[in-house]
């Protein structure tokens, strides 16, 4: 692989955006959003008898929040048209009449709108700058959401890729990006839902019965019913066998990555970023096929509380690489088809679609 060539194509990408002045104005109001979004956050908490101790620790999930949705449509939309737009305005094929190789043209216009979808980062780079110094999570971990996030917008700028090398129109190209992109969000959560039936499981979990004498219990304050351990069947859901449909959440992904190394706060509270990373990390444990016999009745806090707490635990800040892992995939397919379909002579093409 020639890497000049890919440099070139880059260039030529990225200077194809510029030239237009419309960049500046999303840059500019993307800014306003987020100066706008931060400062009314800070006003409301401390017009509502808070502090800027309570606001600021949820600043750095806010900003990546606010990235990341504006990085859910703009990604798609800055690679969805990158190859069929260009067919439409009969400029590929003069490209393609030139030594480049499929693979160094689509690694070119891959890196060329990965790097334009980074500009979101840039842009909001004061802010995140600022939820570093306040967050209570670590630097490195801070810095690795970010950059996982980074790495997410340039999967889905490779996903937008091959939809733009199999579609003829730039907006079929650009709806089908952003619903795949939507159905990591959204879709597969869904289908979390509808399959928790299909990992039902009954086990026998041995059970606390007590049989209360009402006469006594009407005399003796200090009365406790007789209690008698009894094998019962319940239902426990083994959502092990399902989480990794929620690995590739990016909510959750950010959430996992600022969770690394991280713990729970005083007297046992999690912050909004632990809370998000927990969901998969107590879904990924599985249940606790246990039941609920007669000693564990009338008790405080002990060490089988402390070894649940544990257990949902387990995997906080070890989930987020498999859910990158899996975006990478589907974003690793869309660059192969890309830069197979960008290979000359073309041996078939859609209908519909032009050359030059």
């Amino acid at each position: 692989m020639n890497f000049t060539n890919v440099r070139v194509i880059t260039v030529l990408e990225l200077r194809q955006r510029v030239r237009s002045s419309r960049w500046k104005f999303t840059a500019l109001a993307l800014f306003v959003l987020v100066s706008a979004i931060v400062f009314g956050s800070l006003y409301v908490t401390t017009a509502s008898n808070g502090s800027y101790e309570d606001w600021s620790p949820v600043l750095l999930t806010t900003v990546l929040f606010i990235v990341l949705f504006v990085g859910l449509i703009g990604a798609p939309a800055l690679s969805g048209a990158s190859i069929n737009g260009d067919r439409r305005d009969a400029t590929l094929a003069v490209v393609q009449a030139t030594p480049i190789s499929g693979w160094e043209l689509a690694l070119g216009k891959l890196l060329g709108a990965w790097l334009a979808s980074l500009t979101f980062i840039v842009v909001s780079l004061p802010y995140l700058i600022w939820g570093i110094a306040t967050a209570p999570n670590s630097v490195h971990s801070s810095i690795l959401a970010i950059v996982v996030l980074a790495v997410a917008l340039g999967c889905y700028c490779a996903m937008g890729l091959g939809f733009s090398s199999i579609t003829s129109r730039p907006t079929g190209s650009t709806m089908l990006t952003i619903a795949t992109v939507f159905f990591f969000l959204l879709g597969l959560p869904a289908i979390f839902g509808l399959a928790m039936p299909s990992v039902q499981r009954s086990h026998e979990v041995l059970t606390a019965h007590e049989e209360w004498d009402w006469n006594e219990a009407a005399h003796d304050p200090d009365y406790r019913p007789v209690c008698t351990d009894r094998m019962e069947t319940r239902n426990f859901h083994h959502t092990e066998n399902t989480w990794w449909l929620l690995a590739p959440n990016p909510l959750l992904m950010i959430f996992d990555a600022q969770s690394v190394g991280s713990s729970r706060g005083p007297g046992g509270d999690y912050g909004i970023v632990l809370d998000g990373a927990r969901i998969v990390s107590e879904v990924r444990s599985g249940p606790v096929i246990e039941g609920y016999p007669c000693n564990k009745m009338y008790r405080s806090y002990t060490e089988d509380d402390s070894y649940y707490e544990r257990r949902g635990d387990q995997y906080v800040g070890h989930s987020w690489y498999w859910g990158l892992l899996a975006t990478g995939l589907v974003g690793g397919l869309g660059f192969v088809t890309a830069a197979r379909r960008l290979q000359v002579p073309v041996a078939t093409m859609s209908r519909g679609m032009r050359i030059a």
